[in-house]
């Protein structure tokens, strides 16, 4: 017999009923029973379809939707169990609260939301007044995706003239770099990898970060494609491929380079390609002179033979896919690596056939489609310059010194960044002032929450309205809340309708609801929205966008540049040809710290920061790890399981040793998302990293840190 699980909210709080043997409804029943669709808001290229079904105000069922041909019914780990995780979780916050203990203790007691936005709209009122709106910063970021819940606040902060985040810690050094070159970003799309032969995954583990691609890659090896993995790391993905290659960290550009050399050298190029498509070759020719295989082979620690033998195959393989995500970037040269990775296919001409070329994101085919004026400011707003500031640096933004006006507020929602933003140590430091204003809207009280002024509790997807545009597929999902919001949640969006009440302000742009702005995102004329409607999307909960069958974008050239071709050489950027270019750090560094630190997005279980603070996903996922070489942990008297210390001088970590050699000699690799205060030592992997930026795109150089490791 099926068994699903019920699960009830009484008068008094969330209740569990447990698993009970699913039964028929009479049909009286039946009329109180609705099935809503909805779709996941991580921060993830996949964006699964989902459907809930609620029977007198319970939740009967919660699964994939099997409809949708991408997502294909199937959940990932971190949400397959979501409203026992999340939306019902006993300890999800369910009423405001305002601090009564220190900084960081996270003691707490309950206040209404009258009171709480009474008290906070005369704060800023008062910040504005004596120091102006720059003094007031928002902090959000991919905790929810979603174009209502995850925007929410943008018209708000525009009209009180904040600081302005960038939003950059991930994927935009490697848009960067792919624009340079290609002038676009969007690619193959990811359901015609079936037609690859040699596909490339550079700088992505598949299997666990853009599992729904996976099944199709499996086919296309079914047909005989060859699958290689690059990453220093041995990724669950890279086990499963026909071939591993593993350069030392933050040394792409120059095996790309280096790839390229191979490539014009033996005239594996296709010339009739790069002559119509593309502009620079002359230029790219001599400077390639610079990356024979011997050079680097030294730089990126592989055989000459290897690198000659990838470019083979490579520049052979008819269609030749490379499948680039964020994993690449998080190095000082990672918008570079990204430019000379997306030349690759147009010296090949892989373009010219369905399955070949780059592969990245697809978030450019959404603005063919959403009717985005719904969000729309006046244009005095729009071009009012404020400051602004890097989310990447925020622990220097909270301590500096220098800052004018100091940061006196911050706004937090749709993220965590006592966990997920690097240098740690000094962003806690920023948390921790008594004079900052901190306002976190969440589910639970995150490692963040416990040094906010005020803690709001936050709806969960089950909850609200969203249109969901997934940046990894050309798909988009209609998000139909199934209950009414638990306890005293409220969106992130009535949030700020509240708040700009009660500073009264009386713009139009400050108050639309929700379903308006779901309704007016897909009130469009815009050729790939053509058929989708908002009665149609509510039916079946997801729509691919009214794009060509056959996707070739440049088969025929057609990039993103004025002149429509392939950038090899762009001199309006400098350098106009990317180079190698290492992190330089100094031999102090190099020998107090020997080890090169890798922080990654290993865990099956939680993404980013979530969900890490849920028992059963805890428990699921394990104790978490320092991958170590053989050899170093011989030298340092280890063996898999030693409690260690792994450090530097922004902070240090206590986990355990793991030796199984799936990073090289001199290379250390540590999970991310663990959070601070459930780790012994109160601390996770980024105490470890920089706050350095990117060469292009201002994203996080969080592969930078170089570490030292001892037994504890």
């Amino acid at each position: 017999m099926r068994r699903r699980t019920f699960i009830e909210l009484s008068t008094h709080g969330i209740a569990a009923l447990g698993s009970i043997p699913f039964v028929s409804f009479s049909c009286a029943e039946k009329n109180d029973t609705k099935t809503v669709n909805g779709a996941c808001c991580l921060d993830c290229p996949d964006s699964c379809s989902w459907q809930v079904t609620v029977s007198k105000d319970k939740v009967t069922e919660f699964k994939a939707n099997n409809d949708n041909p991408y997502t294909a019914g199937k959940l990932c780990n971190k949400m397959e169990d979501y409203p026992t995780s999340v939306t019902f979780n006993p300890k999800r916050l369910l009423n405001p609260l305002k601090r009564t203990g220190k900084k960081g203790e996270g003691k707490f007691k309950e206040i209404t939301w009258d009171k709480a936005i009474s008290e906070i709209s005369t704060k800023l009122k008062t910040i504005i007044k004596e120091k102006s709106g720059e003094a007031i910063m928002p902090f959000s970021y991919g905790g929810n995706e979603g174009n209502v819940q995850g925007n929410a606040g943008n018209n708000f902060f525009a009209h009180i003239g904040a600081t302005e985040l960038e939003r950059t810690i991930c994927g935009d050094a490697i848009v960067a770099g792919i624009m340079a070159t290609n002038g676009q970003t969007t690619g193959v799309l990811p359901e015609d990898i079936i037609h690859s032969q040699y596909i490339l995954l550079w700088g992505t583990n598949t299997v666990h970060s853009n599992q729904h691609l996976w099944p199709f890659i499996q086919k296309a090896k079914a047909k005989g494609a060859i699958v290689v993995v690059i990453d220093p790391f041995q990724s669950q993905t890279a086990f499963l491929a026909d071939w591993h290659i593993q350069p030392l960290p933050g040394t792409d550009t120059a095996l790309a380079l280096g790839l390229i050399h191979i490539i014009l050298k033996e005239k594996l190029q296709d010339q009739d390609y790069i002559e119509k498509y593309t502009n620079g070759i002359e230029e790219l020719t001599k400077h390639i002179e610079k990356y024979p295989p011997k050079i680097v082979a030294e730089i990126t620690g592989l055989d000459e033979t290897t690198i000659l033998k990838l470019a083979h195959e490579y520049a052979k393989g008819k269609p030749s896919l490379i499948r680039v995500l964020i994993g690449l970037e998080h190095q000082t040269n990672g918008a570079s690596a990204a430019r000379v990775i997306a030349m690759l296919p147009a010296l090949t001409g892989a373009w010219r056939q369905l399955g070949g070329g780059l592969m990245n994101m697809t978030y450019e085919l959404f603005g063919n489609a959403f009717n985005y004026k719904i969000l729309d400011i006046p244009e005095a707003l729009k071009n009012k310059k404020t400051r602004k500031i890097n989310m990447v640096q925020l622990g220097e933004a909270l301590t500096s010194t220098n800052l004018n006006p100091k940061i006196q507020a911050l706004i937090v929602f749709n993220s965590n960044p006592a966990v997920t933003m690097p240098n740690q140590n000094l962003v806690v430091k920023g948390l921790q002032r008594e004079d900052l204003l901190t306002i976190v809207l969440d589910h639970f009280i995150t490692d963040s929450a416990r040094y906010a002024d005020y803690v709001f509790p936050a709806t969960t997807a089950l909850e609200n309205w969203d249109i969901l545009a997934s940046y990894g597929t050309p798909y988009l999902n209609i998000n139909e809340p199934a209950i009414e919001p638990l306890g005293q949640a409220k969106t992130n969006t009535e949030f700020f309708r509240l708040l700009s009440k009660e500073m009264g302000f009386n713009e139009n742009y400050l108050y639309h609801s929700d379903l308006d702005i779901v309704k007016g995102l897909l009130d469009s004329d815009k050729p790939y929205l053509a058929g989708i409607s908002f009665e149609s999307l509510r039916k079946t909960g997801w729509a691919k966008m009214n794009i060509p069958e056959k996707w070739m974008p440049h088969a025929e050239g057609n990039f993103g540049k004025k002149d429509g071709k392939c950038q090899f050489y762009n001199s309006e950027i400098t350098p106009a040809l990317p180079d190698y270019i290492p992190f330089a750090y100094s031999e102090k560094e190099r020998t107090q710290f020997p080890l090169h630190l890798l922080t990654i997005k290993s865990t099956k279980n939680f993404l980013n920061s979530t969900r890490a603070n849920h028992e059963m996903h805890i428990q699921k996922e394990g104790k978490p790890f320092l991958d170590m070489n053989e050899e170093d942990a011989k030298s340092r008297n280890l063996v898999t399981g030693d409690d260690i210390k792994v450090f530097n001088q922004r902070g240090e970590v206590y986990l355990n040793v793991r030796v199984k050699n799936k990073v090289r000699k001199g290379v250390v690799c540590m999970p991310q998302g663990f959070w601070s205060s459930l780790m012994k030592g109160g601390s996770s992997a980024n105490a470890l990293t920089h706050d350095i930026l990117t060469d292009m795109g201002g994203s996080a150089a969080l592969q930078e840190a170089r570490v030292e490791v001892m037994k504890v």
